[in-house]
């Protein structure tokens, strides 16, 4: 009798075990699902972050060639803006390098902030923006040139996930006191 109730007994804590064991690997699999769901946020800030820099860096560059030639975009851009709607430029940039226009930069303003005349003091003869300025039949106390500042807004929207920037960025130039806001 007494081997009888001993077995009955094991048997039973034998239930319990399992039961227990069940419960534990039952949290075990809720806190490994919370843990994954928690690192695939993490991921997809991360890329999220990342498109926007692209983004930005795509923006940076189309303000770089903006620069690089003002009299063919800025002027332009000044007298088309006012004929239609749209983007007045359009820039395209390949991020990873395969021949394909990653991000597409829209430019959707250009408005002259202010313009400001250089004066003669004010003219360095080492830097080649400046020697322009300079005139030999200048004497007086006015130049050629002036320091004008464009207010740029551009769009730059990633074709992979469709992230989407808008940035606003000063440009300053100087330039020929006739070439440019006079419109």
């Amino acid at each position: 009798m007494k081997g009888r109730r001993q077995k009955q007994r094991s048997d039973t804590e034998q239930g319990v075990v399992l039961l227990v064991t069940m419960v534990f690997l039952l949290l075990f699999a809720i806190v490994a699902a919370a843990v994954f769901r928690g690192s695939q946020t993490s991921i997809q800030a991360v890329g999220n972050m990342q498109w926007r820099a692209e983004a930005v860096n795509a923006s940076n560059e189309a303000v770089a060639s903006i620069l690089s030639d003002y009299k063919g975009f800025i002027l332009p851009a000044l007298t088309r803006m006012n004929a239609a709607g749209g983007p007045i430029g359009t820039f395209f940039s390949d991020v990873n390098g395969d021949g394909k226009a990653d991000i597409l930069v829209n430019v959707d303003a250009v408005e002259c902030n202010y313009v400001i005349e250089v004066k003669p003091d004010d003219l360095d003869p080492d830097k080649p923006e400046d020697l322009a300025c300079m005139n030999s039949s200048n004497l007086g106390s006015t130049t050629f040139c002036s320091e004008v500042q464009f207010f740029v807004t551009l769009t730059a929207t990633d074709s992979v996930s469709a992230a989407n920037v808008q940035m606003e960025q000063g440009v300053g130039v100087r330039v020929s006191s006739v070439e440019l806001c006079k419109f």
